[in-house]
């Protein structure tokens, strides 16, 4: 076969764009990081890689869901404690209401104790976090609590409960959910009788109910506002555990994203100086091989 110079010198331009493209490839690769810029790269790669980007923005929502159930369990264990406190205070003065023995002076005292009580337990039944009222159910921005009867001087007579009975729950992961709400009439309804009606019982004078029944009355609230607190704490327990869980998830999945695109660097560079050794020799090569002309041996 007769090579001609024209033949030398396109093999030769195209031996050398070859070698240029494969040097753009790999400084590429390198400047992104990444050994997969196209799906082309590896088709199989490239869909595992997908599915675990779509498996750790779901693995990352489901944290952040635990981290709002934490933080309203949180805020409901500290009005549940709160109340819990309101209670046991009530239940003091009402074992000192008992005692026949006190001047009406003192009674009146009490109730007026027992009614900041009562003012101070509707706070805590509106409290919120986040904008969100915790005891108000699924109905998160209405207040749950109002007065819907008072005295001419005030004095709260009864409430209204005016949220939802059903919880909010959240997703922490697929098909399961966690309540992360306690509706206020389970928890605040027998509390509020109690306050009132103990109230009222100081301002009357009513020593013998107070012993028979205000008392009873309020160590059952109490016993209740408990209950409610430990199945608060055991569902933060249950999201703490459940949040460290999903972020173990989530690294294992950033770990294997990173071992399916990111590029070895170390290796990277040394194919690179490898290519541009390569490229640099063509370079030269083509050149000796395309610059004799039957003019140099003229001359």
């Amino acid at each position: 076969m007769r090579v001609t110079n024209k033949m030398l010198v396109t093999n030769s331009l195209s031996s050398l764009n070859r070698g240029l493209e494969q040097l753009e490839d790999l400084s590429g690769r390198l400047a992104a990081g990444k050994k997969i810029l196209v799906p082309s790269d590896d088709p199989i790669g490239t869909g595992n890689v997908l599915r675990m980007h779509r498996g750790l923005e779901e693995t990352r929502q489901y944290v952040a869901n635990t981290d709002y159930g934490i933080g309203m369990l949180t805020a409901a264990d500290g009005a549940l404690t709160d109340l819990t406190e309101i209670l046991q205070r009530a239940r003091e003065l009402a074992v000192y209401g008992a005692n026949g023995t006190l001047p009406e002076d003192s009674l009146h005292a009490l109730a007026e104790e027992v009614n900041e009580l009562v003012d101070h337990a509707l706070q805590v039944a509106n409290s919120a976090y986040a904008g969100s009222h915790i005891f108000g159910g699924q109905e998160t921005t209405k207040l749950p609590y109002a007065v819907s009867g008072a005295t001419e001087d005030g004095n709260i007579t009864a409430m209204e409960y005016r949220g939802s009975s059903m919880a909010i729950n959240v997703e922490v992961g697929p098909g399961s959910k966690l309540d992360i709400n306690v509706p206020g009439s389970v928890v605040f309804d027998k509390a509020f009788e109690a306050l009132i009606t103990l109230r009222g019982r100081l301002s009357d004078g009513d020593t013998g109910e107070i012993s028979s029944d205000s008392i009873g009355r309020l160590d059952q609230a109490i016993s209740q506002v408990l209950r409610f607190q430990a199945e608060v704490g055991a569902k933060s327990k249950r999201l703490d555990i459940t949040k460290s869980r999903l972020q173990g998830l989530g690294l294992n999945l950033q770990t294997l994203i990173s071992q399916t695109e990111d590029i070895d660097v170390a290796e990277a560079i040394m194919q690179f100086k490898m290519q541009e050794n390569a490229y640099r020799l063509a370079l030269d090569t083509t050149a000796r091989i395309i610059q004799p002309t039957l003019m140099d041996f003229l001359r």
